[in-house]
């Protein structure tokens, strides 16, 4: 090789030792030293340089230290640093900063203003008693960024619990491709950015390690984010037993296709002067606060261990709140429009205050009561819901009735309600209607979600409906034939007779009125009606009055003096129990048979309605042939020893 050549490399290895060289200063640690103004950032002499452009992060990502200046500065020594003075909207790109020093007393100040963004790709460090502000009143605000490329890195760090950081209007941002972890303070806004190129979600870690929430003494590190909580496409917040408060409105937290795991945290939406966005995911405990002030679900939401609505209006409007294995619990309101809340209810018969019962006494009037238990039906927190539950009693006939349950409580979630047995042969409305023993059943749909249902059963015993208890079935014996009455007087009311003409007789009553003589009373009484004309006198017409009085009067002694009616061969055939309040065919029956006997059923009235005039019919029937009489059990219902009469009488 020449000496040309030999040369040659030479400059270039000379060239290349400067560069380097250079280069290894420029990376050098910067300290400040508070030497220029003790002020701006951009002033070499700050830190302990000359010459231009030779300040932290000018040209190249530098480690930055700044240790508390105990002379020469505003404020007692503590040195405040407005990395602002000339970096206006721009990006300070460093690679660490630590600010303060363990055991001061009056760190420094670190204020981040003018839209500035100071990006650390390894870590910003807080010792002592420094503060980092991300603006002021004079600057404005600030922002910070850590894009940390390592694995499992911590790159915002409080290295003693007297250091301080304030969020001010600025923005944090995470970036990272691997897992990192957030730190545990209160933001403005926070952002989490994967940067991730493989389509694998990164994930960001709250807090440490080691972290607990209890639903009763509540989270032991708490990270608050004060307006907007942004979560971008392919990162993964793990809220990691820390305690999440977004107090911001609107939508204060986003998912950009990003996504959550509450991991054991709690999550709560405190805003109290706006209306805010709920966002969709699985919560482990979800708080929402804010009186007067509407929360809004984003979309289908579940929580799987606590629900709490301290105050305020939860929206559900049209969308899934799954709350089935979460303890629910509403204080105020919750509104939805075709959306639900999925918690599977209880429910049970009771004793009507809430000790469990399964069988019941009809006659005793008992009330077939239901509870139903679920706390997500606690719509208003100030005032008692209702919700509703179908009975049914099925014995002699079958009934079922709608029963109103009302809350225990303004937020109970307990609901109770039930409805009184009544024997009877038709649905009265209000009543649970029986004709002897029976079973129960109650079916439950929750009224705001059709999947959530539940059914029970029970029994009761009562009497048959009629029938003197329905026992043995002996028939009567036949009651005597009643005496014939005395002989009815004549009327003694009988128009004043003029003088002339002269009364026309009346016939002499006999003794013992027979059919032959009132006919011919009738067939006389007949031809003096067809006689009278219009001038006929005053007098023959009462004459003729007083006449047909005696004949009624005549009938009327016939009619007592015959003896009891043993029916009449009618061709019927009662085999159902039959009531008061009972429309059917078999009513129309037993009306037919019972007029047959006109002291027993004298309106006669056939409609097939077994109203208040069959009832007094039944019960004359009963006391006749020795069935029953008032007082008695069945006295007025048509039972089985009732039947087996009217069969005998009115059968084939």
């Amino acid at each position: 090789m020449s000496r040309k050549y030999f040369l040659i490399l030479g400059l270039f290895l000379v060239a290349g030792f400067l560069f380097l060289n250079v280069n290894i200063v420029k990376a050098a640690p910067f300290i400040w030293t508070g030497g220029g103004d003790r002020l701006t950032w951009t002033d070499p002499a700050n830190w302990g340089n000359t010459g231009v452009n030779n300040f932290p992060g000018a040209t190249t990502t530098d480690s930055v230290t700044i240790i508390m200046q105990t002379a020469g500065a505003t404020g007692g020594g503590n040195v405040v640093i407005r990395a602002t003075s000339t970096l206006d909207g721009t990006t300070l790109w460093l690679s660490s900063v630590a600010i303060g020093a363990a055991g001061d007393t009056g760190g420094p100040t670190l204020i981040l203003g003018k839209d500035l963004t100071l990006s650390a790709s390894t870590s910003v460090t807080l010792v002592g008693t420094s503060t980092l502000r991300l603006g002021d009143a004079t600057w404005g605000s600030g922002n910070l960024t850590f894009a940390n490329g390592g694995d499992n890195p911590n790159p915002f760090r409080f290295a003693t619990t007297t250091s301080a950081f304030y969020a001010a209007t600025g923005t944090v941002t995470f970036s990272s491709a691997a897992t990192t972890t957030v730190a545990t303070t209160t933001y403005y806004n926070l952002t989490l950015t994967s940067t991730s190129t493989d389509g694998w979600f990164n994930i960001f870690k709250f807090g440490a390690n080691g972290n607990t929430c209890s639903t009763t003494t509540g989270c032991t590190a708490t990270t608050t984010v004060t307006n907007a909580f942004t979560i971008n496409a392919y990162a993964k917040a793990d809220f990691n037993n820390t305690a999440v408060v977004l107090s911001g409105s609107g939508t204060v937290f986003s998912k950009a296709n990003g996504t959550f795991v509450a991991n054991g945290a709690l999550v709560k939406y405190t805003n109290a002067s706006a209306a805010t966005d709920v966002a969709s995911g699985t919560y482990t405990n979800l708080v929402i606060s804010g009186t007067s002030i509407i929360k809004t679900l984003l979309g289908n939401t579940t929580a799987t261990s606590t629900i709490v609505i301290e105050s305020g209006t939860l929206a559900i409007t049209t969308y899934t709140f799954d709350v089935s294995g979460s303890n629910y619990t509403n204080s105020d309101t919750v509104t939805r429009t075709t959306g639900k809340i999925v918690k599977a209810s209880a429910a049970q018969f009771d004793d009507g205050s809430g000790t469990g019962k399964s069988s019941y006494d009809a006659d005793a009037r008992d009330s077939a009561a239901v509870q139903v238990t679920d706390t997500s039906l606690n719509f208003n927190g100030g005032a008692a819901d209702t919700q509703s539950v179908t009975i049914t009693a099925t014995s002699g006939l079958i009934d079922s009735e709608t029963v109103t349950l009302t809350e225990t409580g303004n937020a109970t979630g307990i609901f109770r309600g039930g409805v009184q047995f009544q024997l009877s042969g038709s649905d009265v409305s209000g009543k649970l209607d029986y004709q002897g023993p029976g079973t129960l059943s109650y079916a439950y749909t929750d009224s705001q979600d059709s999947s959530d249902t539940v059914s029970g059963t029970g029994n009761f015993t009562g009497t048959a409906a009629g029938g003197g208890g329905g026992g043995g079935g002996a028939v009567a014996a036949t009651p005597a034939i009643p005496a014939i009455p005395a002989t009815p007087a004549t009327p003694t009311e009988i128009p004043a007779t003029p003088a002339t003409p002269a009364t026309p007789a009346v016939p002499a009553t006999p003794a013992t009125p027979s059919f032959d003589n009132v006919q011919a009373k009738i067939a006389s009484v007949v031809a003096k009606v067809a006689a009278l004309t219009k001038l006929s006198p005053a007098a023959d017409i009462a004459a003729v009055q007083a006449e047909i009085v005696a004949i009624l009067n005549d009938i009327k002694a016939i009619q007592a003096a015959q003896p009891a009616p043993q029916g009449v061969a009618l061709g019927l055939n009662f085999v159902r129990p039959l009531a008061l309040g009972l429309s059917h065919g078999d009513v129309r029956k037993l009306q037919e048979a019972l007029k047959t006997d006109s002291l027993v059923y004298p309106e006669g009235r056939v409609t097939g309605y077994f109203g208040s005039l069959t009832l007094k019919a039944v019960q004359k029937f009963q006391e006749k042939y020795g069935i029953a009489s008032s007082g008695e059990p069945g006295y007025g219902n048509v039972g089985p020893k009732t039947r087996e009469k009217l069969n005998e009488l009115y059968g084939k």
